[in-house]
């Protein structure tokens, strides 16, 4: 082969290896702008990173303090599900009350959901540094398929947040979870009528 050919071969080469690597990078790029973006809920006064475009229930709830008024976002995929959800719950509820209570009183609510079991739970958590928070995860069943559930809570005077995600074993990233829970924040809130409340003292 001529030092002509050899040259021609090698920049037919390196055009299809830059193809080759064109497209890598491009999937690569789709991959990491995904779905997810950020979800600013302004009279939540909270933002978090969430899949696609959420849906949204507003529910009202009898408790025996009275009435309150439970919101949720969520993203439901076959394969998993995640959701952030927050209420603002009677001061009667929550003035000399305990926080690990409430978060416990939770908890169990969503191992029935699952039909399912604890398998570990923290209620060291601070948000901020100063808010009570709470984490826990289970295992259980959905639609009759082996699932698990990972949840962080937090209460922030009289408002309640629940960040859950749930998907099947082995199917969903521990990262991915991380990244979703991590990326919960407080925000401004404009609206009135929250009574701040000091934590109490664990």
């Amino acid at each position: 082969m001529s030092s002509a050919a050899g040259c021609r071969m090698i920049r037919r080469l390196c055009t299809k290896a830059r193809f080759w690597l064109l497209i890598a990078v491009t999937l690569v790029s789709a991959c990491n702008r995904s779905e997810w973006r950020e979800l600013p809920v302004n009279d939540g006064a909270f933002s978090i990173l969430m899949r696609g475009d959420p849906q949204y229930r507003r529910q009202q709830v009898q408790t025996p303090g009275g009435k309150m008024f439970a919101h949720l976002y969520s993203s439901d995929r076959p394969d998993s599900y995640f959701a952030i959800g927050y209420a603002d719950y009677p001061l009667s509820l929550v003035v000399g009350g305990s926080s690990d209570q409430l978060f416990s009183s939770v908890r169990e609510t969503w191992l029935k959901r699952i039909e399912g079991k604890l398998v570990a739970s923290d209620n060291t958590l601070k948000l901020d540094g100063t808010y009570p928070g709470s984490a826990f995860e289970a295992v259980g069943t959905v639609n009759g398929t082996a699932a698990f559930l990972q949840a962080r809570l937090y209460l922030v005077d009289q408002r309640l947040y629940q960040i859950v995600a749930i998907g099947r074993k082995d199917e969903l990233s521990q990262g991915l979870i991380n990244r979703y829970m991590n990326s919960f924040k407080l925000i401004p809130q404009s609206e009135t009528g929250v009574i701040q409340i000091e934590p109490k003292a664990r």
